[in-house]
């Protein structure tokens, strides 16, 4: 404990403090011969609740973490009071006061300073320092709970819209799986074709509908052009190299599994003698941006607004990528299964 006999041999200029403006140097020194400076180290107990509150402290340097019950309230830092309420009712301390991990250095008026203190001329000065601060304090703190109120509700409304999105989504999934399995059951090979890139399409206007209508921004599934032209080349070199990883999966394949997947690394498409190669790769390329757009953006999109904690982005690639590869159940096992492994690649492309 370092005593300071006088207010001008001390290093900190505390008479800035809220508590003491508007004192003469004759109130600053009687106050300087009561200042004891402290030292705690890293998770020392400054106060603890229920003890007598007899002294306070003005920080000087660190932070403190104030608790109740286990909770942690509030922070303070340098030139804030702890403990004043304590000393001048003399009640026991309503609150737990930690140092936090850089350590405490601190300014010590127990209740016998405090006494001789407020004992002179200065008394009504101090206490209306205190009554100002306390205001001023509590206006702060009510436009903060107000602030956070407002982004509570705003995070409530946001989960709301996008859980209501998500879930016309799903509805929208499974009433066109249902029209896909019952109209391709009833056409031939090349008709199937046309009819699932048909209902496709009807699927992804559905979307877009409720995409416009979901109180989200179009930001939100990935309609947006900002940053496009950073994004584009790093789209076009990691999926350029992502392709080339297939080509070397399919080669070992072909080469120590040919009996299952057979022996050439291309293959052309031969479910329908009525549709030219061409004509279907046209299709497709097509086709894909619309199942992109409902995969990606749509789907993953939303999970990823209403979905929260710290993995909530591999959340909603993984489930977005998931129910893409169960739409693909209906063509083949295998091949589902394979769709997963591009499904993670672009849903975290689409993230990204």
């Amino acid at each position: 404990i370092l005593m300071f006999p006088s207010f001008k041999s001390q290093s900190m200029k505390w008479q800035d403090n809220f508590l003491f403006a508007g004192l003469s140097d004759q109130h600053y020194d009687l106050i300087g011969q009561h200042m004891q400076l402290i030292s705690y180290s890293p998770g020392d107990v400054l106060m603890k609740e229920g003890e007598p509150g007899e002294f306070m402290l003005l920080i000087k340097s660190g932070t403190v973490d104030i608790y109740k019950n286990e909770l942690k309230l509030a922070q303070r830092g340098p030139d804030d009071l702890v403990g004043l309420m304590g000393l001048v009712e003399g009640c026991e301390r309503s609150a737990t006061v930690v140092a936090n991990r850089t350590g405490v250095e601190a300014f010590k008026v127990d209740r016998i300073a405090w006494e001789k203190i407020m004992s002179g001329d200065i008394k009504a000065q101090i206490l209306n320092n205190y009554l100002i601060y306390q205001q001023n304090t509590i206006r702060s703190t009510d436009e903060k709970r107000l602030e956070e109120a407002r982004d509570k509700w705003k995070e409530d409304h946001m989960r709301v819209l996008s859980a209501r999105f998500f879930v016309q989504m799903v509805i929208g999934l499974i009433v066109f799986t249902f029209a896909l399995g019952a109209l391709s059951s009833m056409a031939d090979s090349g008709e199937s074709t046309f009819i699932s890139f048909g209902l496709l399409f009807v699927y992804a206007a559905w979307s877009f509908f409720f995409v416009k209508n979901s109180g989200l921004s179009l930001e939100s599934f990935g309609m947006t052009m900002n940053n496009f032209r950073s994004a584009l080349p790093f789209t076009i070199w990691t999926t350029a190299l992502f392709l080339i990883c297939m080509f070397l999966f399919k080669w070992v394949l072909i080469t120590w599994f040919p009996e299952d997947f057979g022996t050439s690394m291309l293959s052309g498409y031969t479910g329908s003698d009525q549709l030219p190669v061409v004509l279907l790769a046209s299709l497709y390329s097509i086709h894909a941006v619309f199942q992109e757009f409902i995969a990606r953006g749509c789907i993953q999109g939303g999970l990823h607004q209403f979905i929260t904690g710290k993995f909530s982005a591999v959340t909603a690639i993984f489930l977005a990528t998931m129910l893409f590869s169960v739409f693909h159940l209906m063509m083949d096992m295998r091949f589902a299964l394979l769709t997963i492994i591009p499904g993670l690649f672009w849903g975290y492309l689409f993230y990204k």
